[in-house]
């Protein structure tokens, strides 16, 4: 009886049979690597963007505040161009600087003219009080100058501390436009840190 002779089956070769080498894994390793490191910083910037946008947003609520408790109570703003010959100085007047503002108190004024009768000097202090107490609430370590009055309208300069601005930005006669509207004036003494935001308006 006679047997076929099967032929013995062929081993693959050392070559086609390799593995992933030390170095693939390395490569693979440094390419991941190098896009963690790219989404991370992706994410911090992200978060320094969202928090100036934050910022500059609760910055215009602030001014919107104000405007309304100024043009609520017009009179403590100063004299207008209907009292000629008249120059009475604006209640609505911060000039302190940054640090001041930093370490003063703002406790609550009296008389509450949210529920008591106030003549107009008493309620320019309490919304004053009142409004800054929500900008230090509402911005990084927030402190904010307001110069001018009712007949040349009022300039309202908001200040906030920025941990990536390494300089501040101060005016000077130079400043036009979006620059003006982004210097922190000399009088605040602002320090390095420190990021601004200007605003007028007429009441």
């Amino acid at each position: 009886m006679n047997h076929l002779k099967q032929k013995p089956t062929a081993l693959p070769s050392r070559q086609c049979a390799r593995g992933v080498t030390l170095v693939e894994v390395m490569v693979a390793i440094v390419v991941l690597s190098i896009g963690l490191l790219g989404i991370a910083g992706l994410q911090a910037a992200t978060m320094k963007y969202k928090i100036n946008t934050w910022a500059r947003s609760s910055a215009s609520t602030l001014l919107s505040d104000l405007s309304e408790r100024v043009r609520i109570n017009p009179d403590a703003a100063g004299s207008s161009f209907a009292e000629p010959g008249v120059n009475t100085k604006s209640a609505y007047i911060i000039g302190a600087t940054w640090a001041a503002q930093q370490s003063a108190a703002l406790n609550p004024v009296t008389p509450d003219c949210e529920t008591a009768t106030c003549t107009s000097s008493q309620r320019a202090a309490h919304d004053l009080q009142v409004w800054r107490q929500r900008v230090r609430n509402n911005l990084p370590q927030g402190a904010a100058l307001i110069s001018g009055d009712r007949k040349i309208g009022l300039t309202v300069t908001m200040m906030w501390f920025d941990k990536e601005l390494i300089v501040v930005h101060e005016c000077s006669d130079e400043e036009k436009g979006m620059a003006q509207q982004t210097c922190c004036p000399p009088e605040a003494d602002a320090p390095d840190g420190v990021r601004c935001a200007r605003f007028s308006f007429i009441p």
